[in-house]
C-alpha cells in the first residue's frame, strides 16, 4: 500500500508491552486464527485442533463474540458460524482451485445422500441415492447420471471434499476401485464410513435463513441497494469498480420502519462489527471501500480497531492513508497465502501488476485504473520481454496469459474487473516488488551453448564480454525471484 497519496506517515500497531497477557493468550489466538481457515473440525481429521478448540473454548467463545460469529459443536466436531450481517458474510477469497460449479452442487447432494444412509456405505450406493434425488426434486436442477463418465468424475471429487471436511471416512481399500468404477462404472467405487456430527454441521439452515431475510430486506429497499455493504474488495457481487461516492439522502418524511429506514439503522449498527471482520478475513480494511461516514469513523477509531484485531489474532497492524492492513508475525502462519510461488502464472501476475500499478491512473483511495487496452499493452510488452520463460501453453498467447494472470489477482483479493474489461488494482498490491526473472547460467562445460562468437576486424572469433557466464546470475528453476515488503496473509 502505498503512502504518496495522503502525505501521511505510516504508524505501526503492535501488542502493548506492558499489556497484561496471560501465558493462554498466545495460543489460544493461534487457535482462533487456525479455527478461522478450517471452520469445520473433526476430531478424527484434526485431533490437535480440535483438542485445542476445546482447550481454549472460553476465549474463542469471547473473539466469537466481537465478531458476531458462533462456535457451534455436535459430539467429536466443531463447526465456526459467520453469522451474515447485511444479508453477506466477510469471508476470505475462494481458493484458486475452488472445485466446479457442478462439483459443489453434487457436494451438497452428497452430504444430503450420506443422511440417508447408517453406518457403511459404498460411492456406488450413494451415487444411486444422489441420481434418484435429482430425478425426484421439483428444483431447477440438472439431473445427475452416472452413465456419463464426466458426471462420476464429478461425484468422486465431490466425494473428495466431504473427505477434507470429515464428513466421509474411507474405509481400507484400493485406490483401484474407485478409479475403476470412476472410468468404466465397475466395483464399488470405495467404502466410507459417515460422520454424523460433521454432516449435521456441514450446513447451518438457520445461517441460510437469517441470510435470505436480510436479503428480502434489502430487496424491499431498492433506493439502497447501491449502497450496499458487503460488496467489498474481496467478495464484491456488484460492480465494484465504481465505488461508492455518497450516502443516500434521507427523507425527513420517511417512515422509521419502512425498509430504507430499517436498513440504514442497521448498517449503522453494524459498522465496526463489518470493519473488523474486513481487517480479520481479508486482511485489509480499505477506505475506498466505504462510505464517506464510514471511512471517516475508520480512520478516527484506527487505533481501537487495530487493538481489538491484535486481541483476537495477533500480529500486527499497519495505518496507511488508505486503510489498515494486517501483517502476520508467525513464521508458519496458518493463514498465510503461499504466493508468489515458482508456476509461470504467478510471477508473470506480479510482474503485471507491478507494470499496472505504474502505468495506470492512482485514484485518491489509492485504488489504481487501467482501461482493458492498457492491460493488453502490459501483457502484449511482457510477452516480448520474458516470454520465452513462460511456460510452453502460455508463450506468444497473450490472451491466455492475461486470463492466468487475472485468476491470479482475483483470487489474492487484489483485482477487481469491470464488465468492459477494465482493472481496478487494490492498494495492497504495493506491498510486492517486481520480481526480476533470472537467466540460467550455464555449467563451465556448456559455456558454447550460451555465448554468442564475434567476428573482429582479422576475422577470428571471440566471445562477446557482455555475455560472459560471470554476467549472468543463477537460477535453478527458470522462476521469478521476489522479495515482498512484508507477509501479508
Amino acid at each position: 500500500m502505498s503512502d504518496d497519496i495522503a502525505g501521511a506517515p505510516v504508524t505501526g500497531y503492535a501488542p502493548a508491552p506492558n499489556r497484561t497477557t496471560s501465558s493462554e493468550d498466545i495460543p489460544a489466538r493461534l487457535t482462533f486464527l487456525r479455527f478461522l481457515v478450517r471452520p469445520l473440525v473433526s476430531a478424527h481429521v484434526d485431533r490437535p485442533l480440535f483438542r485445542d478448540i476445546q482447550r481454549y473454548a472460553k476465549q474463542i467463545d469471547g473473539y466469537c463474540r466481537r465478531l458476531d460469529y458462533q462456535r457451534t459443536r455436535m459430539g467429536d466436531a466443531v463447526r465456526l458460524v459467520r453469522n451474515p450481517v447485511m444479508g453477506t458474510v466477510s469471508a476470505p477469497p475462494p481458493r484458486l482451485d475452488l472445485p466446479s460449479r457442478r462439483v459443489l452442487t453434487l457436494t451438497t447432494l452428497l452430504a444430503a445422500a450420506c443422511e440417508e444412509v447408517e453406518g457403511g456405505v459404498t460411492l456406488v450406493r450413494l451415487s444411486e441415492i444422489v441420481a434418484e434425488i435429482t430425478r425426484s426434486t421439483d428444483r431447477a436442477l440438472t439431473p445427475y447420471d452416472p452413465d456419463r463418465l464426466t458426471e462420476r468424475r464429478a461425484l468422486a471429487k465431490a466425494a473428495e471434499q466431504l473427505e477434507h471436511w470429515g464428513i466421509l471416512r474411507k474405509r481400507a481399500t484400493l485406490v483401484a476401485d474407485l478409479q475403476e468404477w470412476t472410468d468404466s462404472r465397475t466395483g464399488i467405487g470405495a467404502g466410507y464410513d459417515v460422520d454424523r456430527d460433521a454432516l449435521l454441521l456441514f450446513v447451518t439452515p438457520g445461517t441460510i435463513t437469517l441470510a435470505a431475510y436480510q436479503e428480502d430486506q434489502l430487496a424491499q429497499a431498492p433506493q439502497v441497494r447501491a449502497q450496499r455493504f458487503g460488496t467489498t474488495a474481496w467478495n464484491s457481487a456488484l460492480d465494484a469498480a465504481e465505488p461508492p461516492e455518497s450516502e443516500p439522502a434521507e427523507d425527513p418524511g420517511q417512515d422509521e420502519e419502512s425498509p430504507a429506514a430499517i436498513w440504514e439503522t442497521q448498517r449503522q449498527a453494524t459498522r465496526v462489527v463489518r470493519h473488523l471482520r474486513a481487517l480479520v478475513e481479508t486482511p485489509a480494511l480499505l477506505y475506498g471501500d466505504l462510505l464517506p461516514d464510514e471511512a471517516e469513523l475508520a480512520r478516527v477509531q484506527r487505533g481501537l480497531r487495530a487493538e481489538t484485531v491484535l486481541g483476537l489474532i495477533g500480529g500486527s497492524i499497519e495505518a496507511r492513508s488508505e486503510g489498515l492492513v494486517w501483517i502476520s508475525t508467525e513464521v508458519d502462519c496458518p493463514a498465510t497465502v503461499d504466493w508468489p510461488t515458482h508456476k509461470t502464472e504467478s510471477w508473470a501476475a506480479l510482474m503485471i501488476a507491478d507494470k499496472a500499478g505504474r502505468d495506470g491512473h492512482r485514484d485518491a483511495d489509492g485504488f489504481v485504473h487501467l482501461d482493458t487496452r492498457d492491460v493488453d499493452h502490459i501483457v502484449e510488452d511482457l510477452l516480448d520481454w520474458k516470454g520465452h520463460l513462460f511456460r510452453k501453453d502460455l508463450q506468444g498467447r497473450p490472451a491466455e496469459t492475461r486470463t492466468a494472470a487475472e485468476e491470479v489477482l482475483r483470487w489474492l483479493g487484489m483485482l477487481r474487473t469491470g464488465p468492459d474489461g477494465s482493472w481496478r488494482l487494490s492498494p495492497v498490491m504495493g506491498r510486492y516488488r517486481d520480481p526480476e526473472l533470472i537467466e540460467p547460467s550455464p555449467a563451465t562445460h556448456q559455456d558454447d551453448l550460451f555465448t554468442h562468437p564475434a567476428h573482429d576486424a582479422t576475422g577470428d572469433d571471440a566471445y562477446d564480454a557482455s555475455l560472459t557466464p560471470d554476467s549472468r546470475r543463477a537460477s535453478s528453476d527458470h522462476a521469478a525471484s521476489t522479495e515482498p515488503d512484508g507477509e501479508p496473509a
